[in-house]
């Protein structure tokens, strides 16, 4: 007979990714048997988040808690405010940025688990200390954890008739293009 689990959420591994972001590992791979992941994402204004990509092999979601989080949908990046919520099927393109002068605190669940937290806590390690990875660092860890960064649509679908999003660069302080904190698995 299988048991229930419950873990109390300052019990829960908590990752630090550069200075803007925080991750809370809520359940892992390991609690649900390897069937879904589910992370509790905290980012601090201008936090770069994870420019547009997409996973073969996992789904992901995001629900929106606290603040406005700019999410990518493949076709441009929209804003998502608290209760809101983004399903992002395998091989399907998205992206994530906290572009907002608040806090933004949202859950992340991964379909299946693919050991998502292994992901969050190798960009911790790249990331620490004021770390810049270089790009190839950046690309082997993502490719390791099913993440491929593309080239996506700059649209704002919150504006769509305005030319990208009006918001200047992507990334948050301390971040440059080439060391932005890319998700979340993204």
């Amino acid at each position: 007979m299988s048991h229930a689990m419950f873990r109390a959420y300052a019990d829960a591994v908590k990752a630090e990714i550069g200075v803007a972001t925080t991750t809370r590992f809520i359940a892992l791979a390991e609690t649900t048997d390897g069937r879904f992941g589910l992370f509790h994402h905290s980012m601090l204004p201008g936090a770069g988040g994870a420019d547009p990509h997409y996973h073969s092999r996992i789904s992901e979601s995001f629900y929106v808690l606290t603040g406005e989080v700019r999410l990518h949908d493949g076709t441009g990046w929209r804003t998502a405010r608290a209760g809101d919520f983004l399903h992002v099927p395998e091989n399907a393109v998205h992206g994530f940025r906290n572009e907002s002068d608040s806090l933004v605190e949202m859950l992340i669940i991964f379909t299946p688990a693919e050991h998502r937290e292994g992901y969050f806590e190798g960009l911790s390690a790249l990331l620490a200390d004021g770390n810049r990875p270089s790009r190839e660092e950046m690309v082997a860890l993502m490719e390791k954890y099913d993440q491929y960064e593309v080239d996506a649509p700059d649209t704002d679908l919150d504006h769509p008739h305005s030319h990208g999003d009006g918001h200047g660069p992507h990334h948050g302080p301390g971040d440059t293009p080439a060391h932005r904190t890319p998700h979340v698995h993204h």
